[in-house]
């Protein structure tokens, strides 16, 4: 589920009142967190870094740590996906229940205390779409979207019901090759706010939040590029 207006390319993160839907909660809510950035390094490389739960305080400094608090049992209706690390008890994969430590403040010193957000994956995708040249309407077959898509939201609890706030962040990962055949990524991600809290954390907190989408976007961003430049993956 594409947005339907283009994430500005190489965006910082800002806040916006119009939303962008989210693959659990649809259209609505209060407003939207989003950001996105090019990549020199291929969409599986950036896909694992974000389902390899344990080596978060490597690169992040918004979330930098996670626990895992429930590993749903693999099923037939959704079998392993071919490339990717959502394997095994420590990586998020479709249905993991877990908690980050949030660092709103990310150039807080190591060691200082975080808050715990209690998340869940909602959605882990190949994405492959295709894309509608402006006029075209006919439905000739053109370019197609390819990369990866990966959802969570915030779970519910006695102390915030879902009336009260609700909201689910999405990451895409969009192939892109260079010049020279190899692949690099567009980053694109958003998270949209709900219910009847969400003004009231736009307020407050608005800007913290851009700042660690930022410290996320470019820690990924550079923990990704590292990699690939010394060889630790293949270019595709």
């Amino acid at each position: 589920m594409a947005p339907p207006a283009p994430i500005p390319p190489s965006s910082a993160a800002a806040v916006s009142p119009s939303t962008i839907p989210t693959p659990a909660y649809g259209a609505g809510g209060t407003f939207t967190v989003a950001c996105s950035t090019t990549i020199a390094a291929a969409p599986l490389t950036c896909l694992n870094i974000i389902l390899d739960a344990p080596n978060y305080a490597s690169w992040n400094r918004f979330c930098r740590s996670i626990a895992i608090n429930q590993q749903p049992a693999q099923s037939a209706h959704q079998p392993p996906l071919p490339g990717i690390s959502s394997v095994g008890e420590h990586a998020l994969r479709l249905g993991t229940k877990f908690t980050f430590d949030v660092h709103m403040n990310p150039d807080a010193a190591d060691g200082s205390k975080g808050r715990p957000s209690e998340e869940e994956v909602t959605v882990l995708e190949r994405i492959d779409e295709a894309v509608q040249a402006a006029g075209d309407v006919d439905g000739s077959p053109g370019a197609r979207r390819k990369g990866w898509r990966v959802a969570w939201k915030l779970r519910s609890s006695l102390f915030v019901p879902k009336f009260m706030l609700h909201c689910e962040r999405v990451q895409e990962f969009i192939e892109v090759e260079t010049l020279d055949g190899r692949l690099s990524t567009e980053y694109a991600c958003w998270e949209t706010f709900y219910g009847v809290l969400a003004p009231v954390v736009r307020l407050g907190m608005g800007g913290q939040l851009c700042k660690g989408f930022d410290a996320w976007m470019y820690g990924l961003k550079k923990r990704a590029e590292e990699m690939e430049q010394s060889a630790e993956v293949p270019a595709r």
